[in-house]
């Protein structure tokens, strides 16, 4: 890899998720503790280790196939990339407040919010699709972890009951 293809602020951040991404899977026991064992058995329907593994296998493999098309499609350019970092900053920011408010707004609130945001900065106008995508994408989130992974997802009791007598 040439030195301007990696000092594009998106090859760079894609290169560094990779070998992060990579060196968490590879030692995920080391940073995931073991579930409690009650008699010989597991007290959680799956290993802690599971979701992270999956998320860190996925970021390794998208940040794998980005280095590979923009390798393929790289035009040599002379700007520098300060817009870049800077939407890299923003992106960043809104995650962090993402972070902060997923507890107190819950789970389907705070990424709604957040994928409305996301989809109209990286230039999505149209209003029906950001909102289809924002209200789906969480529900389905939240109902495929909660109850096919069994894994807990913080949500204001407002809505946990009610998605509980829908689902009876």
């Amino acid at each position: 890899m040439n030195s301007s293809f990696i000092r594009k602020p998106e090859n760079m951040f894609a290169l560094v998720c990779l070998v992060f991404s990579t060196l968490g899977f590879v030692f995920m026991g080391a940073l995931v503790a073991k579930p409690k064992v009650l008699f010989g058995q597991s007290l959680t329907a799956i290993t802690p280790s599971i979701f992270p593994s999956i998320i860190l296998g996925l970021l390794a493999l998208l940040c794998l196939a980005h280095l590979i098309i923009a390798k393929r499609n790289f035009v040599p350019s002379n700007e520098q990339g300060i817009i870049g970092i800077g939407r890299g900053a923003v992106f960043f920011s809104i995650m962090t407040v993402y972070g902060l408010v997923l507890v107190p707004l819950g789970f389907i609130i705070s990424s709604s919010i957040t994928i409305a945001v996301l989809s109209w900065y990286t230039g999505n106008r149209s209003k029906l699709q950001i909102a289809l995508i924002a209200i789906l994408a969480p529900i389905f989130l939240y109902l495929s972890a909660t109850r096919l992974l069994a894994v807990y997802l913080p949500e204001l009791d407002v809505i946990e009951l009610a998605i509980s007598r829908l689902l009876g």
